[in-house]
């Protein structure tokens, strides 16, 4: 089934293309070359090395009548002159597509992300402690309109979900059925019934139904756009006890002035593998890393805030607070994480554009005793010297402390990079 999806992302491209004038596509060239003061990331014996990243990046967007598609994926290999650790390929990036069989009544819907985490996130993140998954779900919705502007769907979605270095690769059955109360196109109620299946193929982890009934407002005022859901999750496990829990999840996005802009996120899930899984990012671009190596039943306790404030016409700021717990049922997992980035942009000219990031969290582990805490900073110089060529050099350093300490969880790294990109055709979405 996983091959199907992947032929048919693959033949929609290829239709697309026929459509020349609706598709928009590009595919940039690149290598960067990093000088790394501690590659492996230890306490002690630390190694200097080049690292090199040739790869390549596509990106494919198409808007038409009949399908939706979006594409964005980056390859590269990582060659270490050391050999601190095998040369490897990393591939991350996310595609998704809609076709409209019937316009107004039968979508076909299918999305597939590639995603780099830790396999143990208490560990320090090297390419040993680095996972790859791998999740594609495919499947359509049929849609009603029994009164006015309400909507009555049903959909199923098939889901496939594998980690390269982990054992708990997943076959996932979703049946929902929901039903949309329309009073405007800013202000809609939707109610919602949901029952998924997932099916471990390690016959060691027990199976998992979930039975989900929750009810969302969605309403967009002049400056304010609310999602607002709430609801009641019942979990059956194969030989262990069942799980459940009221669930809600709030996100508020406020346009304070033209140029500041505030979002807020509160959510409590009953889950069984990490949201960030599903980003289609490096590991290294989390925000918080993630174990990968769970099939472990948790709630997910969220939440966010950030202000993106454009302070001028060629400055912008961002700041992000965020709050991560995973309270899991069985496994000693209890994880709370706490992190803060600050962020800001400045076009100094036309072509030169300069970057600067902080950052800083704190994870607490707390089923093992262990708290650690890191502080990072970088900067990045990028100079467009042409429509196609992009040159760019840069630094970044992180330092990481262990509350106990000999973990081998201690460590700073200091890295600095030149970065050269060859559009052989430009990206819809430019690179940030």
């Amino acid at each position: 089934m996983r091959k199907t999806i992947e032929r048919l992302f693959a033949s929609a491209l290829l239709v697309a293309t026929s459509q020349a004038h609706a598709l928009e596509w590009g595919v940039v060239l690149r290598e960067v070359s990093e000088y790394t003061t501690n590659s492996a990331r230890t306490s002690d014996n630390e190694i200097e090395e080049w690292v090199h990243q040739p790869g390549v990046q596509l990106q494919a967007e198409h808007s038409g009548p009949s399908y939706d598609l979006s594409v964005d994926y980056e390859v590269f290999r990582e060659i270490y002159q050391q050999d601190v650790f095998d040369d490897e390929t990393v591939a991350s990036g996310t595609a998704d597509l809609v076709w409209r069989a019937l316009p107004d009544r039968l979508d076909f819907v299918a999305n597939h992300t590639r995603t780099q985490s830790t396999i143990r996130s208490i560990e320090v993140l090297t390419p040993d402690n680095r996972d790859e998954t791998i999740t594609t779900t495919a499947g359509p919705i049929l849609r009603f309109n029994p009164r006015g502007q309400d909507t009555l769907e049903f959909q199923y979605e098939w889901g496939d979900r594998n980690s390269e270095n982990t054992e708990d690769d997943a076959i996932t059955h979703e049946f929902s059925t929901r039903y949309g109360l329309t009073s405007s196109t800013t202000n809609v109620v939707t109610f919602e019934g949901i029952r998924r299946e997932v099916q471990y193929e390690n016959e060691s982890i027990p199976d998992l139904e979930y039975s989900i009934g929750q009810i969302t407002w969605d309403r967009t005022a002049r400056d304010v756009i609310y999602a607002l859901q709430g609801g009641y999750t019942q979990t059956k496990r194969t030989d262990l006890d069942d799980v459940d829990g009221f669930t809600f999840d709030v996100e508020v996005e406020w346009q304070a002035s033209p140029s500041d802009l505030v979002t807020l996120g509160i959510a409590r899930e009953i889950r069984d593998s990490p949201i960030s899984l599903r980003t289609g990012s490096l590991a290294d671009d989390l925000f918080f890393p993630v174990d990968s190596d769970l099939g472990e039943v948790f709630f997910n306790n969220r939440a966010s805030i950030s202000w993106a404030k454009a302070i001028n016409a060629r400055t912008d700021l961002q700041i992000v607070a965020q709050y991560d717990e995973e309270d899991y049922e069985d496994a000693q997992r209890d994880t709370e994480r706490l992190g803060y980035t600050v962020s800001l942009q400045r076009t100094l000219t036309p072509s030169i554009t300069l970057s600067l990031g902080l950052g800083y969290d704190e994870r607490d582990f707390l089923d093992e005793g262990e708290s650690t805490d890191s502080f990072r900073g970088n900067f990045d110089l990028t100079w467009q010297a042409t429509p196609r060529l992009q040159l760019a050099v840069g630094a970044r350093m992180e330092e990481q402390d262990s509350e106990t300490s000999g973990t081998g969880r201690e460590y700073d790294e200091s890295v600095g990079f030149v970065r050269i990109s060859y559009a052989l055709r430009q990206l819809p979405t430019p690179p940030s």
